[in-house]
């Protein structure tokens, strides 16, 4: 999954130049002037020079095991990874806390090709290493040993803390993607093997048409699927949302909400269920019987954003200037990234007269609307409930 390489050339070095002295090491002062020498030498990039300071450490202090590690940093950068093992080995062997250490030994074995020597050094210094970029890079090493050995669960846990540790890295993020859709594509391999006229193997291929816009298809591959169990949890929930996202016209409303009624009556906490529910008398024209159900919704969940903006639409057309200003308040301090909120709040605004504000709202609207149109593409591929949005030709 992974390419190794050097990337973390110099990036932890300053985390391990320090050089512990015991108070009656001899040649104290001369070894200090080499460890001054050293780090002048690493800040100006001549690693040979470091090095070579480092090894004239060792000669007046054989035991110092921070010189061992900082003579394999420099081997592990200069991607003599058999140097740096060996290195790293001593170092560990005269001061086993060295965790930095054991993490690019743990690197250093996996560039070797010894994945299995890697793997507990690895998981041992992940455990315990503070730098955060050290530990994202140990992290992402580990997870390409489970990937080696098929571990795909253990790859996906690793990837899940990394991503808690840094929650905005692209590569991190990028790696949690990858393990997470893997983990999935196995585990609906065996799905397959295993139950391929399942009612779940159904609900499965309902879902990936419906990634593909064919709502008819997957309509039908949901009725299969209930045909075979009619108690599938979610299933008429899904069902009623691919009905409204094939047709809106009133035939379908009364089926979609037909499904919803079902849904409901085997989950009564759904939230998203009264929030479609609410949807359909929106597009009956009926505000007043939609807000009852988005409150309802908002009863379940109060952070539900869409649901607040809903509300703050239907009581925008029943003249409630002053609730729907309140609604989508709160939309917008829930998720500040909602283009519909900003635009629904500038209509609220200019109702009132208060231009200034309407302004800001519609520049804010605005300016969410045409960025990252990827984002707004993969969010349009993965949303799974019908979502508050902005009519082509009602916002300009």
């Amino acid at each position: 999954m992974r390419q190794t390489s050097g990337r973390l050339v110099g990036i932890t070095l300053a985390l391990m130049i320090s050089i512990r002295l015991g108070a009656q090491t001899a040649n104290r002062a001369e070894i200090e002037e080499h460890y001054r020498k050293a780090q002048a030498a690493l800040q100006g990039k001549q690693d040979a020079v470091a090095a070579q300071e480092f090894r004239e450490i060792l000669r007046l202090d054989p035991g110092n095991a921070s010189a061992h590690a900082n003579l394999g940093v420099i081997a592990y950068s200069a991607r003599d990874y058999a140097q740096a093992s060996q290195e790293f080995r001593t170092a560990l062997k005269l001061q086993p806390g060295l965790w930095n250490a054991k993490a690019f030994l743990g690197m250093s074995e996996l560039r070797l090709g010894k994945a299995e020597e890697a793997k507990p050094l690895l998981q041992d210094a992940f455990r315990h290493v503070q730098d955060a970029r050290l530990r994202s890079e140990v992290g992402m090493d580990l997870i390409a040993v489970c990937y080696q050995s098929g571990n795909l669960e253990q790859a996906a846990d690793i990837a899940r803390a990394l991503v808690q540790a840094t929650p905005d890295d692209p590569a991190t993020l990028y790696t949690a993607y990858r393990a997470y859709s893997d983990l999935a594509a196995r585990q609906l391999t065996k799905l397959a093997q295993v139950a391929p006229e399942s009612a779940q193997m159904h609900q499965v291929l309902a879902q990936l048409s419906a990634s593909q816009d064919d709502f008819v298809e997957a309509i039908a591959q949901y009725r299969k699927a209930l045909e075979i169990d009619p108690e599938l949890p979610g299933v008429h929930f899904e069902l009623g949302q691919m009905i409204l996202a094939n047709s809106t016209d009133e035939s379908a409303r009364d089926q979609a909400e037909r499904e919803f009624h079902l849904a409901l009556a085997a989950d009564p906490d759904n939230a998203e269920c009264e929030y479609l529910l609410g949807e359909i008398e929106w597009l009956r024209s009926k505000p007043r019987e939609a807000l009852q159900h988005y409150n309802r919704a908002l009863a379940l969940r109060p952070g539900y954003v869409d649901a607040h903006i809903a509300a703050g639409k239907a009581l925008a057309r029943l003249g409630d200037s002053q609730g729907a200003l309140q609604q989508l308040l709160q939309a917008v301090a829930l998720d500040p990234q909602s283009a519909v909120a900003h635009y629904r709040l500038s209509q609220v605004y200019l109702s009132l007269g208060r231009s200034a504000e309407a302004e800001r709202e519609s520049a804010a609207f605005r300016k969410i609307r045409d960025s990252e149109p990827h984002f707004r593409a993969l969010g349009q591929q993965q949303k799974s409930v019908r979502q508050q949005t902005v009519d082509p030709g009602e916002a300009q």
